[in-house]
Formats: structure tokens, sequence, C-alpha cells
């Protein structure tokens, strides 16, 4: 897959693996939900003993996780096959697999369903209040990743469909995500951020021969001086981006959890690593080098 739904395959599976390595569910799945929102295909599994949930189709509304779309709430059965409060399309699947107990929680992404998050025992059991807290906290956090790279795809859209807005679109959207990274409480969410960062890094350095603002800054310091082949830290290339877009060193540190001070020790050691003596040249050197887009 590639785009925003590889994205979305790459936040659901990763939420399948934490949240049964968080919670000891004996079975966890999860499948993206297509644009329209009204199905998900069953195409990440974890503790499976067989393969027969693996590319299941789920209508909205029929079993676990169809009413779990339909309703944009967890759904959850003491024991599939005796619950009432079911369709059941799916019980020969379920039993095959052997789980009794499932749950089902939707991952919400801006106003829709992008995927559903499935845990499930081998017995019957209504769940403790830890385990549906540990499954929400998942699909909290698959969704916002999805959110973040469906927003990225979408400017990267815009960028394409107007070359002369592109290099600043993505060097706000590589500023604003940052500054998300910066205040994610979740390790993985941060790091998944910094990710995307890279992406739009890389993007851009792959047009800057033909889009314009960036590559005349790129011959503007070949002209000047040589581009220092240097190693920044993630820190010094976060304070950087921020400043590109004309954040103040105050606006900076906020946005990054840092005091001014700190703020400042970093930009002088990053102009110092690239030969700047001001914050333009710093900049400039930065995106010619390949550090920021």
């Amino acid at each position: 897959m590639s785009g925003y739904a590889g994205s979305v395959g790459d936040s659901v599976g990763r939420a399948v693996e934490r949240f049964r390595a968080r919670t000891g569910v004996d079975v966890a799945f999860a499948g993206p939900c297509p644009d329209a929102g009204d199905r998900l295909v069953i195409s990440y599994l974890s503790g499976t003993s067989t393969r027969v949930l693996a590319g299941l189709t789920v209508v909205a509304g029929t079993g676990v996780g169809g009413k779990a779309i339909a309703t944009r709430r967890p759904v959850r059965v003491v024991d599939y096959v005796a619950a009432s409060a079911i369709s059941h399309e799916y019980d020969r699947a379920v039993t095959t697999e052997g789980v009794r107990a499932v749950f089902a929680v939707p991952v919400l992404a801006g106003r829709g369903v992008a995927a559903v998050l499935y845990g499930a025992l081998r017995r019957p059991s209504d769940f403790g209040d830890g385990i549906l807290t540990s499954a929400c906290d998942a699909a909290r956090d698959a969704g916002r990743e999805i959110a973040v790279a469906r927003e990225v795809e979408q400017r990267m859209a815009q960028a394409a469909e107007l070359p002369g807005w592109a290099a600043l679109e993505i060097r706000l959207a590589y500023a604003d995500l940052l500054a998300l990274a910066g205040a994610a409480t979740d390790p993985g969410l941060g790091e998944r951020l910094r990710e995307v960062c890279g992406r739009l890094a890389r993007t851009a350095g792959a047009g800057a021969d033909t889009s314009g603002g960036l590559a005349d800054e790129a011959r503007g310091v070949g002209r000047g001086r040589t581009v220092r082949m240097v190693r920044l830290t993630p820190r010094e290339t976060d304070v950087l981006a921020l400043v590109a877009v004309g954040r103040t060193n105050a606006e900076v540190g906020q946005a990054l959890g840092l005091g001014a001070e700190t703020v400042k020790s970093y930009l002088r050691a990053a102009m110092r690593k690239l030969g700047a003596h001001n914050r333009v040249e710093a900049v400039v050197a930065a995106r010619a080098g390949g550090y920021l887009p």
C-alpha cells in the first residue's frame, strides 16, 4: 500500500501489536475501513492460531466490529456465539479460530471511522476495565497517527497541484508536525510524527531541482561557500525547522517544551556546525544540506 492507505495500515498494525502486548489478550486483530466507511477488511492479526479471519470483510452494522462502525463506540460481548445483541454472520470464522469473548473499538480519524481494533479471549469474559481502557488508548493513538498522515497527504497533494506554494506548504506542515511531536505524551506517537517529518524533508529534497525556492536557496549557498557535511542532532534540526517558518526563540521553546536559553544553545550549536553567521544563513544551509524541507 502507498499514500494515505499505507499510512492507515501502518498505524493499525502497530496498534494491534501494542494493544496485545499491553493487555495480554489471547488474540488481537484489526481492519482498516475503505473511504466509504461502510465496511472493514480484517488485515492485521496477532495471536491467532488459524488464518480464517484474515481478509474477512465485515459490513457496518453486522457482528461486533460492524456494530462498532455503525455506533462509533466500543462494543463487547461476553460470549460471541451466544450473544443476542449482535448479528451472527461471522460465527463460523469466530468458532473456527476458537475465541469466545470479543470486543471491538472504532479508530476515529476526523469525522469517520478509519479502522476497527478487536481483542478476544478464548473463554467467556466481560473483560476488565483496564483491558478496555488500553484498547481505547491504542485506538486513540492510531486515530491521531492516521489523522496526521491524512493531513500530510492532503498538503502534499496541494503542493503538487500548486507548485508555487509547494515549498511553503511543506515547511509549514513540517513545523506543525514537529510541534505535535514535542507535545506528544506517547513516545510511539512522537516517533511516528518524526518519521512523517522525515518523509516531508525527503520529498522536498527530491524536488529541489525544480521547486523554485528550494533550488534557488541551495544554489545561493553553493555560490557563496561550500555546504558543510555535518551531523545535526534531532533537537538542533527541530529548532531550525521552527525558526525557518518565522517562530521566535520563545515560540520555539513553547512548541518543543524547552527553555529560551536551551533553544539559543541548540541554535548556536547548529550555526557553528553549518558555518552560519546568523539564523537565516543557518536555515538556508540546513535546507541545502537536506536537513530541512
